[in-house]
């Protein structure tokens, strides 16, 4: 899955008040492995400069959970040395990122 491009893209953000959009880009910007990142239309996009180690798979995780971003394409992050804690079943995020069909038969 390394193949995929290093990258997220947030879409259709909603943000609660003004000051809640600058934390969002404030939180991009204290991203070590986030190269640069750039609007297109209702888009955002964060190219990342390397793989995103176990830490920053957390720190997605916890983004795109705040932000409502789509974390199905946290998936693409997937490898066999982070499979035994990011593929687990019972962690809480498992299905928005896998999906549910995973959780039912355990694949």
């Amino acid at each position: 899955m390394v193949n995929k491009p290093l990258q997220l893209v947030a879409t259709d953000i909603l943000f609660f008040h003004d000051n809640d959009e600058r934390a969002f880009i404030e939180w991009i910007d204290r991203m070590s492995f986030v190269e640069d990142s750039y609007g297109e239309g209702a888009s955002m996009y964060l190219r990342f400069n390397r793989f995103p180690t176990d830490d920053d798979i957390w720190e997605l995780i916890g983004f795109c959970r705040r932000y409502g971003l789509e974390m199905t394409q946290l998936a693409s992050f997937l490898t066999e040395e982070n499979r035994g804690w990011f593929f687990d079943l019972n962690m809480s995020w498992f299905a928005e990122i896998f999906g549910s069909e995973h959780a039912t038969v355990g694949s």
